[in-house]
This record gives structure tokens, C-alpha cells and sequence, in this order.
């Protein structure tokens, strides 16, 4: 009687079916199989800005490698060494299965919508592009070869080839001409608008961005390929770029955790003192009588010099000067690209022979200026700083190199990535010997454990067989 009565109620859900889809039912509401574009869009953002601003050794050591800050207690970040840690596979992990791979779902999804909007549509897929050129940009200046091309085939293909860095390089740019050319309108973002953690749904904001990013890439080929270079750089520096602090491409963090700067993690919540200052850049600011200071670290001595730890060396928290207050905010930003930078690539630029809107002197000057009083510093600190015969670009020591590559690294402070790319460009500042391993700063990350274990047919050819952190990426050529 009851699989009778079982039969008859399957029979009349079959009938029932002919007229109403059922299909949603066996949907599990709190587990979407399908995630949003938007989150996933969102999700990519954070983790890209969220790496570049870390300061946990586990997963960057740009600060240390720049020679910003050095380290207390345990100091085998500070002497460079990545794989104990797997430090170089962390930036793996992060840039491909968390930013890449969650954009490429992204674009998936966006791709096989069959309601949106041509024009939201492709605004959408052109951000998407922007965040992909960031990212993949990274891993060619970290690395060099990487891969690009079959990059993304998940566990389908963990042998990916490994292109050619330069090759790379020349796609990203393609990349982002094509996204440049979507946004420039200032299309609408339709609902990934919502989810813009940057711009906050201002595709014109993002055109500028992708701009701005393709000059960073044009200055960074400037010494290996001067024409290609001077072709990327001036189809943009007419054009709206990041010029000004408002424009600044950046999330702000939230006073709560998930959301919170990762340096607040590491500097307050985790209740450590792993952090100093380190005398490469203590020294250089101390012999310039530099104002942001104060705002760069905390616990100057009596005389408002920065009191630097030799680098790669261990000392004591409370004996050194330490990372700033502003970097112990929760809500601190984290920044992918500032107007600062942008002036002195166009500083760069100018010095090159390459269209520039203002001379090489004055962006310089606009580079620093927007430096100090981004920090909360005035006009008036800028003045005084840019009247001294060592920071004025007319006196200041050494060929416009020297003078650009000592004022970009010193600005770029709390963004590591960007003053050790400043430094292997520029060879400036002078970095110091980190003494148990006896070298400078090295030039890029060699290759991970891990793609040696799966992939070591592929890595093992990368960059001509060379996988040496002594070693330069392509661009990397003085």
C-alpha cells in the first residue's frame, strides 16, 4: 500500500513537471553552485590590493627587499631567503588561483549572460582586463617567464607552458588597449558597479587606471625596447590618467576584521614587534632632512631623525624607530597605483624624449609633493624640501636616473613591490649588504618547490634555464 501510494505521488509530480519547472528544487539556496560575477570580481580586487599591502613575511617581502624596514627577532626574511616559508609560492597561490582565477570565473559568468546589456557587458569584461593586466604584470616583474597562455586550465592541466616574459608584456598592453578603448566612454558598469571595491562603478576612473598602468609598463621597457616603450607611453600621456590624489586607485579598509588592512593585522592585532626601520632608508632621509619622517615611522630619536636598524640585522623594537602610526589604522588603504608614481613615470618619461604634459623637473616635483602631503604633511613641508640643493632637481646629486630612482623609492614607501621595481630600474639608492648572506637586495623571486614537483619540464626552461634570485627579469637590463 505505501509504494503504491509512493508510485502514484511520483507520477503525479511527472505530470505536474509537464507544466511547472522543478528544477530549482534540488537548488541548495545557502551553497550557490554559481557564484556572482560581482563577488567573485570583488573577491579578485581584494585579494590583489590585499597582497600588495601585506607585510606578513609568509607572503611578502617587498618591504624588507626594498630595504624600508628591516626585521627584530627573526631575520632570514631580511637576508632573503624565500623557501622556507615558500614565500615565492605564496605569491604563486595568491596571483593565480585567487586574483586570476576568480576574474577568469568572472568573465565566464559575465560572458554567458543572456540579459545584460551589450555596453554593460563589455565595461564589465574590460575592468575585469584591467585587474588580469595588474596582476600577470606582477608575476612577469617578480619572476619573469610565467605562465600566460594556458596559465588557467585548473586540474585539467597543472603543466602549463611558460611564456616569454617580454611576449607577455606585449599581450597585457594589447589587453589593455582594448579595455581602454571600452571604457574611455565611461560606459556603465551595470550591476559590477555594486561590487567596484576601487571606483565604485567609474569606468572612466578605471580607463584612467589602465592608462596609468600601461605608462608603469612602457617606463619599466624603457632601457630594453626605447621605440616600443615610447609607442605604449605616448598613446596615453595625453590622455586622463592618475594625476591627481583624488584618481588614486585604491580600496579602503574597514575597521573590523575580514576587511581591515593586512599591515593592521600584522603590526597590531597579531601583538608583535617584527618590524623597523631600517638605516638604507633612515639614512637617506635623515641626510635629506625629509619631513614625512613622522609620518613614515614612529619613535624618532630626540633630534626627529629616524633611528635605523642596520639592515638584515636583528635589534630590539623599543632601541629602533618603527613603522608609523598611520600604518597601525585598520582602515589605512591599500594602493595599486597613486598620482605620485604616475608623475615620476612621467618624470621618466620627459627625460626619455617622450610627450609629456609638464617638463620631467615639474613632474618630479609633483611626485614628491603629492608624496608629502599624501602623508599629511602641507605645501609649505614640500616647498622647503624641494628648496634643498640635494632633493632640487637641478642640484640634487647624480644623472636624472640617480635623482628620480632616490625620490620615486623614497615615496613608494609602504608599497614594497613598487620601490624594489623603482630600485632594479633606477640602481638607486645604494641598497646595503644584509650580512648573513653577504649580498644586496637580489632582483627577482626564483621559481617555486612546487612547479619544480608538477610542472619541472616547463619551469626548468623558463628564463633560459636560469632560476638564479641574482638574476634580472627582462627589462631589467643596466
Amino acid at each position: 500500500m505505501k509504494k503504491s501510494l509512493i508510485y502514484a505521488a511520483v507520477l503525479a509530480l511527472v505530470i505536474s513537471s509537464c507544466t511547472k519547472d522543478i528544477s530549482s528544487f534540488n537548488d541548495n539556496v545557502k551553497d550557490p553552485v554559481t557564484v556572482p560575477a560581482g563577488t567573485l570580481f570583488a573577491n579578485a580586487t581584494k585579494e590583489l590590493v590585499d597582497y600588495v599591502a601585506s607585510p606578513n613575511v609568509n607572503v611578502n617581502t617587498f618591504r624588507l627587499w626594498a630595504q624600508h624596514w628591516t626585521q627584530t627577532t627573526y631575520t632570514d626574511e631580511s637576508n632573503f631567503e624565500l623557501t622556507e616559508r615558500n614565500i615565492n609560492g605564496e605569491v604563486w597561490d595568491r596571483m593565480y588561483a585567487r586574483v586570476l582565477r576568480d576574474c577568469n570565473e568572472a568573465r565566464n559568468i559575465i560572458e554567458a549572460d543572456q540579459v545584460i546589456l551589450e555596453e554593460e557587458r563589455n565595461a564589465q569584461l574590460a575592468m575585469i582586463s584591467v585587474v588580469e593586466a595588474y596582476a600577470y604584470s606582477m608575476l612577469v616583474d617578480i619572476f619573469g617567464d610565467v605562465p600566460y597562455t594556458e596559465a588557467l586550465g585548473g586540474i585539467d592541466d597543472l603543466s602549463p607552458a611558460y611564456d616569454d616574459a617580454e611576449t607577455i608584456y606585449s599581450e597585457i598592453i594589447a589587453s589593455l588597449d582594448g579595455a581602454i578603448a571600452t571604457l574611455a566612454s565611461g560606459p556603465s558598469a551595470g550591476e559590477l558597479g555594486a561590487s567596484d571595491l576601487i571606483y565604485g562603478g567609474s569606468t572612466s576612473s578605471w580607463a584612467a587606471f589602465a592608462r596609468s598602468l600601461k605608462l608603469r609598463m612602457a617606463v619599466r621597457m624603457g632601457d630594453k625596447n626605447a621605440g616600443t616603450a615610447k609607442t605604449w607611453a605616448e598613446s596615453v600621456t595625453s590622455s586622463d590618467i592618475i594625476d591627481d590624489s583624488s584618481e588614486d586607485a585604491l580600496l579602503v579598509y574597514q575597521t573590523t576584521t575580514p576587511n581591515t588592512n593586512p599591515m593592521w593585522e600584522d603590526l597590531v592585532q597579531s601583538g608583535r614587534f617584527d618590524f623597523i626601520a631600517a638605516n638604507t632608508l633612515g639614512d637617506v632621509m635623515n641626510s635629506l632632512n625629509d619631513p614625512r619622517r613622522g609620518n613614515y615611522f614612529q619613535n624618532l630619536d630626540s633630534t626627529g631623525a629616524v633611528n635605523g636598524n642596520p639592515f638584515g640585522s636583528g635589534g630590539a623594537y623599543n632601541e629602533f624607530t618603527g613603522p608609523g602610526a598611520m600604518q597601525e589604522d585598520p582602515t589605512f588603504p591599500g594602493v595599486l597605483m597613486s598620482a605620485s608614481e604616475v608623475h615620476f613615470l612621467l618624470a621618466d618619461a620627459a627625460e626619455r624624449g617622450w610627450s609629456t604634459p609638464l617638463s620631467a623637473e615639474e613632474h618630479y616635483n609633483m611626485g614628491i609633493r603629492l608624496s608629502i602631503t599624501g602623508w599629511g604633511g602641507t605645501d609649505t613641508h614640500a616647498d622647503d624640501y624641494l628648496a634643498q640643493a640635494d632633493v632640487a632637481y637641478g642640484t640634487a646629486a647624480g644623472d636624472w636616473k640617480q635623482k628620480i630612482g632616490v625620490q620615486k623609492w623614497i615615496a613608494m614607501y609602504d608599497r614594497g613591490f613598487e620601490a624594489w621595481s623603482t630600485w632594479r630600474l633606477y640602481d638607486y639608492p645604494a641598497m646595503n649588504v644584509a650580512p648573513e648572506i653577504g649580498t644586496i637586495t637580489p632582483t627577482r623571486y626564483n621559481y617555486t618547490v612546487d612547479e619544480y614537483s608538477v610542472n619541472g619540464t616547463n619551469v626548468a626552461a623558463a628564463n633560459g634555464g636560469k632560476d638564479n634570485t641574482t638574476d634580472k627579469v627582462f627589462w631589467d637590463v643596466n
